[in-house]
């Protein structure tokens, strides 16, 4: 979902709530109507039809349009509608107070629609929502004085600043949440950038700048594990060490930045060359060592024979079209042998498997 569509759902939700409110703005309004007609129809019987008509019909029915066109307006044009939804909110208000002209203090009902244009979270929909309800108010004042029959001059001007001072107060209250969002916004993502540095410095106190395999370190954390994990489980393990042939003449002959491409090539035909259970890694200069945790002496050397052999058939452009060879010294554990040993038995036959001609693969069933 992209932030576009995001921040559409999320202005939408906001919208359904506050047409909900106003669902209920009606309802209270209509159920207020129905208990004063009670009252009504004991006490001032003579004014019933009236009151019916001009208080509960056709408020109500101008209510419930205003609301049932937004919910149109909802289902078929699904988009966002700040200014439609503010002026429903004023004219809603504008009727409460046409009718009930008698009830002291009705005005302050224009309080509502600055408090929904809050929720819009711009200082633009607030102001407009503002200017509306002083424009309604000073049309309605014009249109029908007797509205106004109940407020004093002292209490009119106190209704102005009222409002003025909600608009003031809400307008703060925007900057104060706009500045709490930047610094969230700045501490979301002064967070997220620390963990990415954490990831990448994780990733490289664990890998090979190189040949991005994993080192010398990282190798024996793996190793010391897996060797507990087979011993406990009985589970077969094989490590294997490789040495590049004749690298030191390598870097003599082609120099030190041929000699880093040789080592990240035969990295990767060595990665290529295993699935996903092995973890391989640069145990240092030419050097690479291979752990085959469930794997038995004889799978791990087809795999070391088959990587072997691809190494062999590589032609090196930056070495004149020369190849380059490996020799590897593959050894099983054997249950309380320990790492130590374990790691030196894989050596001591990569070393006979030098001085047997190099290129080559030796483990103890040779």
């Amino acid at each position: 979902m992209t932030k576009e569509q995001e921040l559409f759902d999320d202005v939408g939700k906001w919208q359904r709530k506050i047409l909900n409110g106003y669902w209920i703005v009606v309802l209270i309004s209509l159920v207020s109507e129905i208990i004063a007609l009670i009252i009504k129809m004991k006490l001032e019987p003579e004014n019933v039809q009236n009151y019916l008509i001009y208080t509960m019909v056709i408020p109500t029915c101008v209510q419930v349009t205003l609301v049932t066109a937004n919910e149109l307006l909802e289902r078929y044009y699904r988009k966002s509608r700040p200014y439609t939804i503010i002026l429903t909110g004023t004219l809603i208000g504008a009727v409460l107070i046409y009718s009930n002209t008698t009830v002291i203090g009705i005005q302050y009902v224009m309080m509502i629609p600055m408090l929904i244009a809050a929720f819009q979270f711009t200082k633009k929909h607030l102001t407009f929502a503002f200017l509306m309800v002083i424009a309604e108010l000073a049309i309605m004042y014009i249109l029908f004085p007797l509205i106004w029959t109940h407020m004093t001059i002292f209490e009119r001007f106190t209704l102005f600043y009222i409002l003025s001072g909600e608009y003031l107060i809400l307008v703060q209250l925007l900057h104060r949440g706009s500045d709490i969002l930047e610094r969230l916004i700045r501490t979301s993502r002064s967070e997220h950038d620390l963990l990415i540095k954490n990831t990448i410095m994780e990733r490289l106190s664990k890998t090979d700048a190189l040949t991005d395999l994993y080192n010398h370190r990282t190798f024996h954390e793996y190793l010391d594990h897996l060797i507990d994990y087979c011993a406990t489980n009985t589970i077969p393990l094989q490590i294997a060490v490789i040495d590049i042939d004749n690298f030191k003449s390598i870097n003599d002959t082609y120099g030190h930045a041929v000699g880093d491409i040789i080592l990240k090539r035969v990295a990767d035909i060595l990665q290529q060359s295993l699935t996903s259970d092995e973890i391989i890694a640069r145990y240092g200069g030419e050097e690479f060592a291979i752990i085959f945790p469930a794997k038995t002496l004889e799978q791990a050397f087809d795999i070391c024979e088959h990587a072997r052999e691809s190494i062999s058939q590589i032609d090196h452009m930056e070495m004149e079209g020369c190849r380059v060879t490996v020799s590897i010294g593959l050894s099983g554990y054997v249950h309380g042998m320990g790492k130590s040993r374990f790691f030196s038995d894989a050596d001591s036959l990569l070393y006979q498997a030098k001085k047997e001609g190099k290129n080559k693969t030796v483990y103890p069933h040779d």
